[in-house]
């Protein structure tokens, strides 16, 4: 190798000026560049930020499902809690006001026509099939007694309300039958109605009421708002109204309940009034006004 010193310097001069020096610029040309050796790393971050983005995605799927079943238990539950529930074979007030605030919304569908809705009231047509009920110059009650509860329940359902009949032909029920229509039916009111006779007196007429509060404290309060209004639609006279009566269809009912005796059939005028087809609607009027005001109170 050909070498010059010049004073203490020595310079190699076999490499060419512009010959590369051995730099670490020159070193890491020899290595890859700089984009390919960043790419394994960047991958990486890559699928670790997918793999993040799933997770939470994941999450939060999660946590809206169990937001909706949450949502689904409270509204069962809620639901459940709106059902009148028995106690000592009679509902609280405060079941049978919830229920009854529920079916004071009428909400109307189509053409006008009502919806049904709840609640449901129980009719009870006296007598029937084999029982005659009283009877007076050829009149038989159970067929004036079914004539204006079909009236009533006309009137009912014009409202949007749910109506039952205990009988809707000439069939017989026991009293325990009749009441259990109501208890299975979960009704929140049950009214019977009825005619008043007397033997070998022509005389004697009005009308006359009775429910048994101690069955249910809420019958008193739908006894006075249909007895109110049949005096006042029909001018009858006023035979008072009985809170603690014995008659199995009211003594025995948990449902709030009431039993209408419209009139005598063995006085002659009133006898001629319940034949009447505007007087039974006078009647069904009242007694569904009743029951549409004890419901909304």
């Amino acid at each position: 190798m050909d070498r010059r010193v010049t004073g203490i310097q020595v310079t190699d001069i076999s490499r060419s000026a512009s010959a590369p020096r051995n730099t670490g610029a020159a070193r890491r040309s020899t290595q890859c560049p700089p984009q390919a050796r960043r790419r394994p790393r960047n991958r990486r971050a890559w699928y670790i930020r997918r793999r993040n983005q799933l997770l939470r995605r994941m999450g939060l799927l999660a946590v809206g499902l169990v937001l909706v079943v949450t949502v689904a238990v409270k509204g069962i539950s809620a639901l459940r809690s709106h059902s009148p529930k028995e106690e000592n074979g009679q509902w609280s007030n405060e079941d049978m006001m919830a229920q009854n605030d529920i079916g004071r919304q009428l909400r109307l569908v189509g053409d006008s026509e009502p919806e049904i809705t709840d609640p449901i009231i129980v009719l009870d047509a006296g007598h029937g099939g084999k029982d005659p009920g009283t009877m007076a110059d050829g009149v038989n009650e159970k067929d004036i007694n079914l004539a204006i509860v079909k009236k009533i329940q006309g009137i009912l359902e014009q409202q949007g309300y749910q109506v039952i009949q205990t009988r809707s032909d000439d069939t017989y029920l026991t009293l325990s039958e009749r009441v259990k229509v109501a208890t299975d039916a979960k009704a929140a009111a049950f009214v019977s109605i009825h005619q008043n006779a007397l033997e070998r007196d022509t005389v004697t007429h009005g009308i006359q009421i009775y429910c048994n509060k101690d069955a249910n404290p809420n019958s008193e309060r739908l006894t006075d708002g249909i007895y109110s209004r049949l005096l006042s639609a029909t001018g009858a006279y006023d035979r008072g109204k009985k809170n603690d009566s014995d008659f199995h269809v009211v003594e025995e009912n948990p449902v709030p309940s009431c039993l209408v005796e419209t009139g005598f059939l063995t006085a002659a005028g009133e006898r001629e009034n319940l034949l009447s087809d505007s007087y039974q609607q006078k009647i069904a009027q009242a007694v569904a006004e009743g029951i549409i005001a004890f419901l909304g109170s």
